[in-house]
């Protein structure tokens, strides 16, 4: 069971009132910066350092500050927003976690909050999602931006081109935006996890349990879901659903395959700052989605990292630092 260690485990005057402000801030940087709009995405995370800090209470209270001061500065719509889609997932970390269930498995149960929600809006509202995800994409391709971009000294043959393109991932994104809301919330639950296991790790190691992230393997129904997905392709009237269900199950599976090369790099016999280094080489590979997926996916057969494993008499326990 983890517990937390040190000073980071006690209560902090003041700390309720600044997780608060600090995640309302995060939230609404668009609305000073717009290119600052992915901050967003990471504003649960003050909440959850609370919550390990202060308790659940004083984590709750400073979520629901940040509610209010984000329905303050622009709309209740957006304070329960705040709340359902980003506060509510953050806090399910932190909780897990300062139970002694791991961080991983908070991230499941975060994405499994977040699954919910986006299942309910597909279902009741698949209009007004699919708006979501297409009205950004639909605007590279507007007067507007095609004159700005022709002002820019873009010819005309490329700026059609680039029109035809847009249509094209338009075209795509109408049939696969229901696995785009699904990906975008495990990428929400894996970005503030990773942050937070970072936090951890130089201020309270402590609650971390080592390497759990690089244990990460996917059961043997998602290798089923995969390939049976990738044969309906070839059914007209499946298609749909089946591009839907194989970008989901390839995402996992990349995942999968980060969690093998970061087991790789862990035990790299080079200084952390280098390990990381490589890990990021591999990460701006164009070809990385694919490479990782299919690493993922045949993991569940070959087991890579038990090759790097030493034999059972030889191993030694590691902290989380290192």
């Amino acid at each position: 069971m983890s517990a937390g260690t040190g000073a980071g485990s006690e209560k902090h005057p003041g700390g309720l009132v600044g997780a608060g402000l600090l995640s309302a801030l995060l939230f609404g940087a668009a609305g000073f910066v717009a290119p600052l709009a992915p901050l967003a995405f990471v504003s649960p995370l003050p909440l959850a350092i609370q919550r390990l800090h202060g308790g659940a209470t004083s984590a709750w209270l400073a979520a629901v500050l940040a509610a209010a001061l984000v329905a303050a500065a622009s709309a209740p719509g957006a304070a329960l927003a705040f709340l359902s889609v980003l506060a509510l997932p953050g806090l399910l970390l932190a909780e897990t976690l300062a139970r002694g269930r791991g961080l991983l498995r908070g991230c499941g149960w975060a994405f499994a909050a977040l699954f919910a929600m986006v299942a309910a809006g597909l279902v009741l509202a698949p209009a007004a999602m699919a708006e979501r995800v297409l009205a950004p994409v639909e605007r590279l391709r507007s007067d507007a931006v095609l004159q700005e971009l022709g002002k820019g000294g873009m010819p005309p043959e490329r700026l059609a081109e680039f029109k035809e393109q847009v249509g094209e991932l338009v075209g795509a994104l109408g049939v696969v935006y229901p696995a785009f809301w699904v990906i975008a919330a495990a990428v929400l639950v894996a970005v503030n996890a990773a942050l937070l296991r970072l936090y951890l790790l130089r201020r309270d190691p402590g609650w971390l349990e080592d390497g759990e992230f690089e244990r990460v393997r996917f059961p043997l129904p998602l290798v089923m879901a995969f390939v049976v997905s990738g044969a309906a392709v070839a059914l007209p009237l499946a298609r749909p659903a089946a591009y839907n269900v194989l970008l989901v199950v390839a995402f996992f599976f990349a995942l999968q395959g980060l969690a093998v090369v970061a087991f790789y790099a862990r035990r790299l016999a080079a200084p952390p700052l280098l390990r990381a280094f490589a890990l990021v080489l591999v990460l701006v590979n164009p070809w990385a989605p694919q490479i990782l997926a299919l690493l993922g996916l045949f993991d569940n057969w070959f087991d890579f990292r038990r090759w790097a494993e030493p034999p059972s008499g030889q191993r030694t326990p590691s902290g989380p630092g290192a």
